[in-house]
C-alpha cells in the first residue's frame, strides 16, 4: 500500500449505472467506442483508460455509478455517448496489480484491510487505471487500483 494522489485529469467519459455482476459487459466494448468517437473528432488519447467508480461496495448486485474514461489533451464536442469533463484530484491509497482482472477482489480486500488498519476512512470512490490490457493473456495486465480516503 502506498499513500498517493491522482491529479485532476481531462477525459472523454461514458457514464453508466452498473453492478459488479454486469460490469464485464463494458470491458473492451465501451473503451473501444470511446476511442472511435475520439478518432472521429480528431482527438488523441493522452493516457491509459480510467474506470472511475462511485458507490461501489463488495456486493455483486449493488448498482453504482461508473465513468469509463480516456484522458485527452483537449475537450471535443459532447455527444450522446461521451462527455468531456475533468476528473477531480483524489487522495488515497493505491496498489499496482500485475496480473488478471479476476484477482481484483483479493487486491481490494487487502487494500481495505490496510485502510482499516491505518484508521483511514474510504470515501466510496475508487479508480482503476489500466496501464496494460492484454485480453489474450491477462497475466500481462498491469492495473493501478486507487481507493480514495478522507
Amino acid at each position: 500500500m502506498k499513500t498517493t494522489k491522482m491529479n485532476e485529469t481531462l477525459v472523454a467519459c461514458h457514464s453508466i449505472k452498473t453492478s459488479l455482476n454486469t460490469i464485464t459487459d463494458e470491458v473492451g466494448v465501451t473503451p473501444e467506442a470511446i476511442y472511435k468517437e475520439l478518432s472521429t473528432q480528431g482527438i488523441e488519447p493522452t493516457g491509459a483508460q480510467i474506470w472511475d467508480y462511485n458507490g461501489c461496495d463488495d456486493k455483486l448486485d449493488t448498482i453504482f455509478d461508473l465513468n469509463i474514461c480516456v484522458p485527452v489533451a483537449k475537450a471535443g464536442t459532447d455527444t450522446e455517448f461521451i462527455q468531456f469533463l475533468t476528473l477531480s484530484e483524489m487522495k488515497g491509497i493505491s496498489y499496482t496489480h500485475n496480473g488478471p482482472w479476476s484477482e481484483f477482489g483479493n487486491v481490494y480486500g487487502k487494500l481495505i484491510q490496510d485502510v482499516v488498519k491505518n484508521k483511514l476512512k474510504p470515501s466510496g470512490r475508487n479508480r482503476e487505471v489500466y496501464l496494460n490490457c492484454d485480453f489474450e493473456d491477462q497475466s500481462n495486465c498491469v492495473t493501478e487500483i486507487f481507493i480514495e480516503v478522507e
